[in-house]
């Protein structure tokens, strides 16, 4: 046991000392094992963590959300619900253990001892079945006193952000200055790894009091779907979840009728996918999780062989030690346990520095891409451990064949110098496989970068720049002639128009309608908007025919765009004009009449082509002011406009943001795929650098006679830089070869999920391969050059 000791002590020292010796190697080694090793476990535990979303629960395998898929021409999917289907469940669905409901994202004005805060979309009405459901931590209350009316419960973060120190039980918050809620508990925050995300659960006995302006049979309207409400319910035995979604659809039918019935069909997606749904506000598709995976894992594949290759160099190197070892009585096991230690000592360190390099990574990760989904840190003991077996797997693998290699040369060999480093051919195809990758991801970055910039410069039919889009507090309307007076007497603004919702913003409305005298209604929906007789021109939307709205309470108007006017089945502008218009969300009980045509233009991102849209003109609905400003006389507007509102709107909070900025939200997710496969391409670009490097430093070893016979007869440099180098162009090329139709195919795919979206260009696969071609002679000339300049003499001395 003491001699075992004595030996492992002995290995160590050896090893530490041969590093120390080539210092140049092992920090190349470090260098590239640690970015490989921190590249994969950041891709770990980031796939950890959206794989994780609300599986807390205790009930999390039994819960359901209640969603539905409309049947119009083309099907659309719906998130929301009502709070009558909620009802209907809970009294007239079986096999259902609870249902809770909760009208979520509402954006409030709340007065906290005379301080306003806003909700940020983050308030909830909800009542205790809700927590029944889901798992919440009370720190101070129970969620039995939520079902009394006038009352709130506060996540911890909340509480302190309202009240500081002060005791938040018992305080009271004012909605809007005037709705008192009592607070009857304190929450613990959630892990951020959940989509049930509020800062604050209003009691739903609140809701009539709190939104004073909601429509009286919200409570009993079947057909109220908004997707801020939300029906989750738990069943025990999921075979009788065919049979509740039946049931649920005989009491559509029954509601609807049953030739509108059938238009919907009524659904229960599991809690676990409702993350992954993008058709229904999923925020990230799992085949991005697997194809991250995939990139994390081939990075430190890469990383691996590469630290294998080098070694080779090393071991090369060391021959005659090898030779000595073993003309000295060194066993072969003594040999291979001697390299084995060497490779623990460096993908340890390795490890260390990939540990190190994480706690820089998650921060900022969280700062730059994660900013609406920060990823949860993982702990110290989660990181050390994987961090554990990826040591134990890496060492044991990368010092195997290094070990063997060294372990069967003979002895005379060995101190000759004349190290058999095996097949090139191996080598090379493990250069094959990086720069394959490499350029794959290189390939993927150019087509995302271009399509983001299409996304962000595409011509969507209205004129985005330089709008201020300011939300209006409840009853705004009441101040409209101040308003109009202030923003009349401002040169800084060409124009503005009071609306709904400006283009491109959430919370679209819509729906089936009656067509002038048809009978039945038409089986597409429309996206539908209230807007001024300014809506047009501040957004430079080109009216085509007809002319603009107006206010008329008696026959409501109405303005088309192009593509609804041809889904009716006219092509004449002028055909359409007079006919008149009832439902698509607009006035339900009331026909309207179309006045005019627009042109074209997107109401939602990009992915989505563009929908048939009216707008009409309701005073009541007018939710945002949109404002056409000079950008030159932005900052004294908002000064100015900072210091009028509390005076139009004494108990509420001025918000205000771009309208460029709000579309450019759209595209968050494409904008961190492209940053992440940026980052990708960038850390295999520079592994596969340092795989190079290693595969001409072994080409440049065993081809050292050749090199100084050839300089002897009067090579010149360049024709030995070409010698050295030409092996390498070709693996670039049979690499872009081979990248070039996997990329196409992937990336055709990843475009298809755009309804408008740039076409592959034959320039984009020939600049990464330039850009492959560039940094692989670089990182090739610096040790080809190295060699052509060596004395020959030094290179034949040992024949």
């Amino acid at each position: 046991m003491i001699l075992d000791t004595i030996m492992i002590k002995n290995y160590f020292g050896t090893a530490w000392r041969s590093l120390l010796r080539n210092k140049y190697f092992t920090l190349i080694h470090i260098l590239g094992l640690g970015i490989g090793i921190a590249c994969c476990i950041f891709i770990f535990f980031y796939i950890q963590f959206h794989l994780s979303y609300d599986r807390y629960h205790k009930q999390a395998k039994h819960i359901y959300r209640v969603v539905h898929d409309l049947h119009l021409e083309k099907i659309e999917h719906e998130s929301g619900s009502s709070y009558a289907i909620y009802d209907a469940l809970k009294s007239k669905v079986p096999g259902i253990e609870h249902a809770a409901f909760s009208m979520s994202h509402q954006d409030l004005t709340l007065n906290v001892n005379g301080n306003l805060f806003s909700s940020n979309k983050k308030a909830a009405f909800t009542s205790s079945e809700w927590f029944k459901l889901f798992n919440y931590h009370w720190l101070q209350g129970n969620a039995t006193a939520l079902n009394q009316p006038n009352t709130v419960a506060l996540m911890a973060s909340t509480a302190e952000r309202f009240f500081g120190k002060t005791e938040a039980m018992g305080q009271t918050i004012y909605v809007d200055g005037k709705y008192p809620l009592k607070v009857i508990g304190v929450i613990d925050d959630q892990p951020t790894n959940t989509d049930l995300k509020s800062d604050l659960y209003i009691s739903e006995a609140s809701i009539k009091t709190v939104l004073p302006n909601i429509r009286n049979n919200y409570f009993t309207d079947w057909g109220y779907i908004n997707t801020t409400n939300q029906l989750y319910v738990s069943i025990n035995d999921s075979s009788n979840i065919a049979s509740i979604e039946s049931t649920l659809q005989q009491l559509t039918n029954r509601y609807f009728g049953e030739e509108t019935g059938k238009l919907f069909h009524f659904k229960l997606q599991a809690l676990k996918d409702i993350h992954f749904d993008t058709n229904f506000g999923g925020s990230v598709q799992k085949s991005l999780l697997w194809i991250l995976g995939f990139i994390g894992l081939s990075i430190l594949l890469i990383a691996t062989l590469n630290y294998i290759n080098l070694s080779l160099i090393q071991y090369a190197k060391r021959s005659a030690e090898i030779g000595t070892r073993k003309v000295l009585g060194g066993s072969s096991s003594q040999l291979f346990f001697q390299f084995i230690t060497e490779s623990i000592c460096v993908v340890g360190l390795a490890c260390l520095l990939g540990l190190a390099l994480l706690q820089i990574v998650f921060p900022i990760a969280n700062q730059i891409l994660f900013i609406n989904e920060p990823i949860a840190k993982p702990s110290l003991l989660e990181l050390s451990g994987l961090s554990l077996v990826i040591w134990s797997v890496i060492s044991l693998l990368s010092g195997i064949y290094p070990a063997y290699m060294t372990g069967k040369l003979a002895i005379v060999n060995a101190l000759k110098n004349n190290f058999s480093l095996g097949s090139t051919n191996g080598r090379k195809a493990m250069v094959l496989v990086q720069n394959i990758l490499s350029l794959c991801l290189i390939i993927a970055t150019i087509v995302m970068v271009a399509q983001v910039r299409f996304l962000s410069s595409t011509d969507v039919g209205f004129n985005r720049e330089s709008v201020l889009l300011v939300p209006l507090p409840k009853r705004a309307m009441e101040k409209e002639k101040a308003l109009r007076t202030f923003l009349d007497n401002k040169l800084s603004i060409s124009n503005y128009s009071f609306c709904f919702r400006a283009p491109a913003m959430h919370d679209s409305r819509g729906g089936t309608f009656l067509f002038d005298q048809r009978a039945d209604y038409e089986a597409w929906a429309t996206k539908a908007t209230f807007a001024d007789s300014a809506y047009i021109s501040t957004l430079d939307i080109p009216l085509i025919a007809g002319r603009n709205i107006r206010e008329n309470k008696t026959l409501p108007e109405y303005l088309i765009n192009q593509k609804m006017m041809h889904m009716l089945g006219y092509k004449n502008e002028q055909q359409v004009l007079g006919k008149s218009l009832l439902g698509a969300g607009m006035h339900d009980e009331k026909p309207g009449i179309i006045v005019g045509v627009i042109a074209n233009y997107n109401t939602k991102s990009l992915h989505d082509p563009i929908d048939p849209t009216v707008i009409g003109y309701d005073r009541e609905l007018f939710q945002t002011v949109a404002i056409k400003i000079n950008s030159q006389g932005l900052t004294h507007f908002i000064k100015q406009l900072e210091q009028e509102w509390p005076k139009w709107f004494p108990n509420t909070i001025l918000n205000y943001q771009y309208l460029d900025e709000q579309i450019e939200e759209l595209y968050i997710k494409e904008a961190i795929q492209q940053k992440l496969i940026w980052t990708a391409a960038t850390l295999a670009i520079f592994i596969s650098s340092l795989g190079l490097l290693g595969l001409i430093s072994l080409s440049v070893l065993q081809r050292t006679k050749e090199i100084g016979i050839r300089k002897v007869l009067g090579a010149s440099l360049s024709s030995i830089l070409n010698l050295l180098s030409k092996d390498f162009i070709k693996i670039i090329f049979i690499a872009l070869m081979v990248a070039s139709p996997i990329t196409w195919w992937a990336m055709s795919k990843w475009l298809e999920d755009f309804a408008y979206h740039i076409e592959l260009q034959w320039w984009m696969f020939v600049l990464a391969g330039l850009m492959a071609l560039v940094i692989a002679l670089l990182t090739v000339s610096w040790q080809a050059i190295k060699a052509a300049l060596a004395n020959p003499v030094e290179s034949l001395r040992n024949e």
